[in-house]
């Protein structure tokens, strides 16, 4: 009994020592749990407050991990998570999502003319933060797991938001399918790393010395399983069908949170899983797992890509461009030998604010003036050249050309890839460097389709078209950073490897 009473008595130590790492999480824990309290009381007054509660608590957690000082950094909690840079960085990036996501709600007609489920709506918006928070701290194989599903379940009944459209319910229904399949596989390889090593802490030394003892055949294949979760979180190659489905169905808010905070998430905990490769020996001996990375680069990079040269609707073309995103950013992770940890955090920041800023043209094209097709855009650039210019910035900043940002997101990751050929001489590498770059100009096509129909394009209405000064304002927020960053990117980018120095 003396010896279970000890035991246990050092475990509660070990969690409330650990506890203040957590306080990010915490306090969204308990918006959530606020939210969903109040939006059972039925006066109109609290439902009004309700989204402004959201943004209070994703507000505070998004300071909260800013200022810093409430934890040292790599501080481990009871071995499952570790709150260092890498995670600080991206908690920073998940909680402006999640203020992003609700900015954007409230501008939202629809979202507006809801006459049920509000509350729940921006409480899950809060639970979905959370998750992506545990997922970018996780470092057990199981806490993954279970991190990776409460985004997923916040995800789903959020695709459902709209529930009374035939493609919210179709679209919910084939993001559930794909979802369970491919978690009930992601958790199959886990087994095996666990049989294999006995232990679930990918970033231990002996779970790869370990790994390096085990059968090599069923350590590939139990890789290959586990990145199958991986891949359907960033919406990679062969998980992306659910994609342009849910970018059809869901609500446009939710559809900017789904193109940049899972992704995100998702390459924060590949980063973690794949350090462990920028070890020659560890590298050379899992040659075969590298190279099935690098064809799931190029096959999402192609697929995503050349898909959205045939699509006839800005939502789906949206959702192949992410595709295509997700292929650059797995790219970038292959850049062993060099320091492209920061590029990658770096191409992350740029694509939240590109995302953000060309769904929101999306909505108001669409909830405003009806546009559901491309060809919908005909003469808008001349009917309200502020949109029009807007959406040039952002599609031009997507498609990685000066001087915006986005041409130095890919700068870095193409340079970084280079460096990498450099010193090992890899073909792989040389072969992602070239399609991406020939990519980048098959992007270019499909992206100048929306300026095409905006500018050179005549539409003769005589109806006058307006939008609300709060849209013009974050418009011009979102483009702002792209502007700013492609001359200063230092800004950013010492910033971030100074948080990437506390990381272990």
């Amino acid at each position: 009994m003396k010896e279970q009473a000890a035991l246990l008595s050092e475990k509660i130590n070990a969690i409330l020592t650990g506890a203040g790492s957590l306080l990010p999480e915490l306090l969204l824990a308990g918006f959530f749990l606020l939210l969903v309290t109040l939006d059972l009381f039925r006066s109109k007054t609290i439902k009004q407050l309700l989204p402004w509660l959201a943004l209070t608590g994703l507000f505070s957690a998004f300071l909260l991990q800013i200022l810093g000082g409430y934890t040292s950094g790599g501080v481990q909690f009871l071995n499952l998570l570790r709150s260092d840079g890498l995670a600080r960085y991206g908690g920073i990036l998940f909680s402006a999502a999640g203020i992003f996501t609700i900015l954007l709600s409230l501008q939202s007609r629809f979202l507006e003319n809801l006459k049920e489920g509000k509350g729940e709506y921006y409480a899950l918006i809060l639970m979905l933060v959370l998750g992506l928070n545990l997922m970018a701290k996780s470092i057990n194989l199981i806490m993954v797991f279970l991190a990776i599903e409460v985004v997923s379940i916040a995800s789903y009944i959020l695709t459902l938001t709209l529930k009374h459209e035939k493609r919210a319910v179709e679209a919910g229904l084939k993001y559930i399918l794909y979802g369970t399949l491919s978690a009930g596989v992601m958790l199959y390889g886990m087994s095996f790393f666990y049989g294999f090593t006995g232990s679930l802490n990918y970033t231990e030394g002996t779970f790869w010395q370990a790994l390096l003892q085990a059968d090599y055949l069923l350590v590939t294949i139990a890789t290959i399983l586990l990145f199958a979760g991986f891949f359907f979180k960033i919406s990679a190659a062969p998980f992306h069908f659910w994609v342009p489905d849910v970018y059809q169905g869901a609500p446009m808010p939710i559809v900017a949170l789904f193109s940049t905070g899972p992704k995100m998430a998702g390459i924060i905990v590949i980063l973690r899983f794949v350090a462990a490769f920028s070890d020659p020996a560890v590298a050379s001996y899992f040659d075969d797992i590298l190279w099935f990375l690098g064809i799931a680069a190029l096959a999402t990079l192609v697929i995503g890509n050349f898909t959205a040269l045939w699509q006839k609707t800005p939502r789906r073309l949206m959702a192949y461009s992410s595709v295509s995103h997700a292929g650059f950013l797995l790219m970038a992770l292959l850049a062993f030998g060099a320091n492209y940890s920061s590029g990658v955090l770096f191409y992350l920041s740029v694509l939240l604010f590109m995302n953000y800023g060309i769904f929101l043209f999306l909505q108001i094209t669409e909830e405003n003036f009806g546009v559901t097709r491309l060809e919908h855009f005909t003469g808008l650039g001349y009917k309200v050249p502020f949109l029009g210019v807007m959406a040039l910035l952002y599609l031009l900043s997507l498609t990685g050309l000066p001087p915006l940002a986005g041409f130095m997101g890919k700068l870095l990751i193409f340079s970084n890839v280079w460096e990498a050929y450099s010193s090992s001489g890899q073909t792989m590498l040389l072969v992602l460097l070239v399609a991406g770059v020939l990519l980048t100009g098959v992007a270019l096509f499909y992206y100048i389709r929306i300026p095409y129909y905006l500018f050179f394009k005549r539409n003769y209405t005589e109806e006058n078209l307006v939008i609300s000064l709060s849209n013009k304002l974050l418009l011009g927020f979102f483009a702002l950073p792209l502007l700013v960053l492609f001359f200063k990117p230092d800004l950013l980018l010492h910033w971030i490897e100074k948080l990437l120095a506390q990381t272990l």
